[in-house]
């Protein structure tokens, strides 16, 4: 990673490869290619060819990829990365692999249009919008991807931005059948939030949240859960749709599948 020579190197995944970048998600991977499954394992096991997928804070390209390999050549994914350096990887990592289906995008996305000031830390996973030293573009995601195309998955993964990330996507989320987002209480705290205001939203716009922690399971989750770690959730508007898509069992507040 020092001499830049691990750039020659791909780690295999599942349908595709990565370059192995000087970044925090390769270096994971490069020790265990295995790392990211489980994050990915509801991914593809609700997505299908044809889906239409808005991946918002999408790193080196796993969950991108993986949504291209799920969505196939009639299928649409936009990947969307606001730091120059983890978004040049993106889009190596998306030539790569000859990936049609995907549209990149190179900004910060939020509730307002104009710029923000990013971080450049080290750990290039841990960067978000935080007063930091770099400025980039910051736009609404009803701007950056408008129309009318229903959305079978939107994914957030912001470092703690996620519900700004929602306060300017009206329009998308209106259009949006599933979202699979990251939480996190230290995160939000660091903006203002709490995990409660970005279920209310949701569940306001007509969503049902649940959690992920068993495999092939689905929990529903109240507007008191909460995390001091980092978790993905995902919010339903269809409970049904996403029984028949994955096969996977979804637990409602009832405490029956």
């Amino acid at each position: 990673m020092a001499t830049g020579a691990c750039r020659l190197l791909r780690i295999q995944q599942r349908g595709y490869s990565l370059r192995f970048h000087p970044a925090n998600l390769s270096s994971q991977l490069w020790i265990d290619p295995n790392e990211r499954e489980e994050s990915l394992s509801f991914l593809r096991a609700y997505l299908k060819p044809g889906d239409h997928v808005i991946d918002v804070g999408a790193n080196v390209g796993d969950t991108v990829l993986t949504a291209s390999t799920q969505a196939g050549r009639s299928g649409r994914v936009v990947g969307i990365e606001a730091h120059p350096t983890t978004f040049d990887y993106l889009r190596e990592n998306v030539a790569l692999n000859g990936a049609d289906n995907v549209e990149l995008i190179h900004s910060a996305v939020g509730a307002v249009t104009g710029t923000a000031r990013f971080s450049d830390d080290r750990r290039d996973d841990m960067n978000r919008v935080d007063g930091g030293d770099l400025q980039m573009p910051i736009e609404r995601l009803d701007r950056l991807v408008p129309g009318a195309q229903p959305v079978a998955l939107l994914k957030v993964d912001v470092e703690g931005y996620e519900k700004f990330v929602f306060d300017g996507a009206t329009e998308v989320l209106r259009r949006t059948q599933c979202v699979y987002f990251e939480v996190s209480a230290v995160h939000f705290r660091r903006f203002g939030y709490c995990t409660r205001n970005v279920i209310e939203m949701l569940r306001a716009d007509g969503f049902q949240v649940f959690n992920t922690r068993e495999p092939g399971h689905l929990s529903r989750v109240d507007a008191d859960f909460d995390t001091e770690s980092f978790e993905n959730l995902v919010a339903l508007r269809d409970v049904q749709e996403c029984r028949r898509r994955t096969g996977w069992a979804v637990r409602c507040e009832c405490g029956t599948d």
